[in-house]
């Protein structure tokens, strides 16, 4: 039998496809599985993308290779948004790089950041394509816990003198995935200085910056003179449903673009001309209130059904999750018996060491399904409830 890579060792399966087979064992034995743990919209991108996808589809010249850097259209329309929406001002030309979705990007950009042994910090709880990049490369992972509801904001005071020293990324996402918390510019002028002082790069991570419900999402590149400090990921999979199209930016300053880019034209080839076109076509038309009035209204559902259960949670602010304690603080557990129970919820510790007392509850699910899952998770939960009561 070959002998697979040592980084197999550290990198552990991703959770949601470990959810996935889960549910597809289930499914197989006839089981009826609402999955309530995956994040996949299911509201369609608005029907004029879907036109301009197709109609620059049909053109010859689409289906020869992209730029690498991405088209100077999109490249220009990413610089408008960010002007509109931050009153930032972006070079399209030497500060934005289009990206296959931004998962990917991700982990290249810490190819290009990072060294063996290097520190890299993680949120906790964070997305765990984070702590997947430092697996991969050999760099060394510090959790930054995320300080209690309702603000979920990093505490770096949790970190060592020495790991802070040694910090050559550190990941913030905002709004956020898990928690749904909107951070204030304050506390992004705190994680600007921070990493400044230590010629660090603050990843920061928008891939939720068109759903907010209360209050508006920030760049880091509002902060004066930040851009040499920051790389900015977007993607256009939540804010405009077009998640299996992969598409997304990176945005920061143009030594780290270029950094970044290079490690992205080695790898792969660039987006879809005409998914770039439509692409476009969404940042300068495609407004999404209307899915922000979906997911407000689920939002609003789910927090409901978990107070009628006797969990109450801070209407989460932002991004697409509600981000549940459970009772007994075994979110592992919860998550087991849910799924036996016909519905998948993603367990707390998939985010971090520290979060295992969660779980996380999509809501890129219509409202009939958030109601059914909902009714089998409340079912697990009521034996907990009952016994804490007492």
């Amino acid at each position: 039998m070959p002998r697979l890579a040592d980084r197999m060792q550290a990198l552990p399966p991703y959770v949601f496809q470990s959810i996935a087979w889960q549910k597809a064992k289930l499914t197989a034995r006839g089981a009826d599985v609402v999955d309530l743990g995956i994040s996949d919209p299911d509201l369609p991108p608005a029907p004029p993308l879907v036109a301009t996808l197709a109609a620059a589809t049909a053109r010859p010249a689409a289906h020869r290779y992209p730029p690498y850097r991405g088209t100077a259209g999109l490249r220009r329309a990413v610089a408008d948004w960010y002007r509109q929406e931050f009153e930032v001002s972006v070079d399209p030309e030497r500060e934005v790089w289009i990206t296959l979705g931004s998962k990917e990007a991700l982990v290249h950009l810490t190819l290009a950041l990072v060294n063996p042994g290097d520190v890299v910090l993680v949120p906790d709880p964070g997305y765990p394509s984070y702590r997947m990049a430092g697996s991969l490369f050999g760099a060394r992972t510090v959790d930054v816990p995320l300080s209690p509801a309702p603000d979920f904001l990093p505490n770096l005071g949790a970190v060592s003198t020495a790991d802070a020293a040694a910090a050559r990324v550190l990941y913030v996402n905002y709004p956020n995935n898990p928690t749904g918390a909107v951070s204030p510019l304050a506390a992004i002028r705190d994680w600007v200085a921070f990493c400044r002082r230590r010629d660090a790069v603050l990843v920061s991570d928008l891939a939720y910056a068109e759903l907010v419900y209360e209050g508006r999402a920030h760049s880091a590149l509002e902060v004066p003179d930040a851009k040499p400090y920051v790389l900015e990921c977007l993607t256009w999979s939540k804010g405009h449903s077009m998640q299996g199209w992969r598409v997304g930016a990176l945005v920061g300053g143009a030594h780290l673009i270029e950094a970044v880019g290079r490690v992205e034209a080695n790898v792969n080839a660039g987006v879809f001309v005409p998914i770039q076109v439509a692409a476009a076509e969404a940042l300068g038309h495609d407004h999404p209130d209307v899915l922000r009035r979906r997911y407000r209204a689920r939002r609003d559902l789910v927090v409901g059904r978990l107070a009628e259960a006797g969990i109450c949670i801070p209407a989460p602010a932002g991004a697409v999750y509600c981000w549940v304690p459970v009772p007994g603080g075994d979110g592992d557990r919860v998550a087991r018996a849910a799924l036996e129970a016909g519905v998948a919820v993603a367990p707390g510790s998939a985010f971090g060491p520290a979060s295992g007392g969660y779980v996380r509850i999509s809501l890129t699910h219509s409202e009939a399904i958030l109601e059914r899952g909902l009714e089998r998770l409340q079912a697990v939960l009521a034996p907990n409830l009952a016994a804490r009561a007492h």
